[in-house]
């Protein structure tokens, strides 16, 4: 990684598809590029610049991860001008909401025990945001001071008001679970507050027709060997372009995925027709850091990526509301088919519980297509 006293990244307000986002301008390196990745940037190749959320949390966030890495220059952001001679065009300043000092408290004690836990620094940031959406809901509270009966009155203002969905309210339960449970020791104030009823939505997978129809679309040999790996492997949109070269582990015919989702590492596939599209590929682009680089450097975007999936689902003729991660259910569920045993599906996916592997015996046509419908066996006359 460059040295900390000679980069910085700088901070920009920018507009990014009609939403505000804050810019990291930074010269290329690989290393800070995983930082940034880490609190959830996104490059855009219209900005040329990797991206976040504008809010104070992720704000937050970046001064923490790239503390002792690279010097972060919030000048611009905050409405000041540089010190360059000339004076340069200042964004609007970013709203700001003003905490108590117990509550500024409250959420550094908060963040240094999910640190000492070691979560990853996305759910720091989402544990933290909903602690602080709490506490700006009774601004005149010491965050001590809010009862079970206030918490659950927040959850009503959240799907009542906000009309939130039940992930997002879901994950807010969980981060004031952690506040009261973890930080403050006070168990009881948060055993009884009501989780949003869980929804059973059976994830959409792709015929294996379908799916080889999908990988021959696209012209484009990058675009090519990102769609195969995802279904060879199973992988998520992250572990895609968080790869390197050196995952690739040729002469076992796997693939290897660190710091995935729970920070877990784990191996899965790699098929002998994907591990051919991908040695040609590594002739053609020579990855070095990344294994998936974006046109101006650096790691490939999930939007971007995304955008590879829609189109090569147009050139196939599949009208289907696909998406990536489609991919890894197909995996799966093609793996189940297949007579592969559930367990082995649950390590190759990196699922912590097998009741979320579960979820494919209810898409699986593998059994359904052996059972004989009794309309067929009615006598008629």
């Amino acid at each position: 990684m460059s040295d900390k006293k000679n980069v910085s990244v700088r901070l920009a307000a920018i507009t990014h598809n009609s939403e505000r986002r804050i810019a990291l301008r930074f010269p290329y390196d690989a290393a800070l590029i995983s930082v940034a990745k880490s609190a959830g940037a996104q490059w855009s190749a219209t900005h040329k610049c990797w991206h976040v959320p504008n809010g104070r949390e992720h704000i937050s966030a970046l001064f923490k991860v790239f503390k002792g890495k690279a010097w972060v220059d919030g000048s611009e952001l905050f409405g000041q001008q540089k010190q360059t001679g000339h004076a340069e065009r200042t964004p609007p300043p970013i709203k700001r909401v003003v905490f108590t000092p117990q509550q500024e408290t409250a959420l550094e004690q908060m963040r240094k025990k999910l640190e000492i836990a070691r979560y990853s620094p996305r759910s720091i940031v989402v544990y933290l945001s909903a602690a602080r959406q709490l506490f700006q809901h009774f601004p005149q509270k010491h965050p001590n001071d809010i009862r079970t009966e206030d918490i659950e009155a927040f959850q009503h203002h959240l799907a009542t008001v906000k009309k939130v969905s039940n992930s997002t309210l879901n994950q807010a339960v969980n981060a004031i679970r952690y506040y009261y449970m973890n930080v403050v020791g006070d168990v009881k104030r948060v055993s009884f507050i009501e989780r949003p009823r869980k929804e059973t939505k059976l994830p959409l997978v792709l015929s294996k027709a379908e799916v080889a129809s999908l990988l021959k679309a696209p012209s484009n040999l990058k675009h090519q060997a990102m769609l195969s790996l995802a279904y060879s492997g199973g992988l998520r949109v992250s572990e895609i372009l968080a790869l390197r070269p050196e995952d690739l582990l040729f002469d076992r015919g796997l693939i290897r995925i660190r710091h995935a989702k729970g920070n877990k590492d784990r191996t899965t596939l790699l098929g002998r027709s994907t591990a051919e599209l991908m040695k040609r590929y590594m002739e053609n682009y020579k990855p070095r850091e990344l294994f998936f680089e974006g046109q101006g450097g650096g790691a490939y975007s999930a939007r971007s990526l995304q955008k590879v999936m829609e189109a090569a689902l147009l050139k196939a003729g599949i009208n289907k509301p696909a998406t990536m991660h489609t991919l890894r259910h197909s995996f799966a569920t093609h793996l189940l088919e297949q007579g592969t045993d559930l367990r082995y599906i649950q390590a190759l996916l990196g699922h912590a519980s097998s009741k979320t592997t579960e979820i494919y015996t209810h898409v699986s046509t593998r059994y359904l297509q052996g059972i004989v419908n009794p309309m067929d066996n009615l006598d008629t006359p």
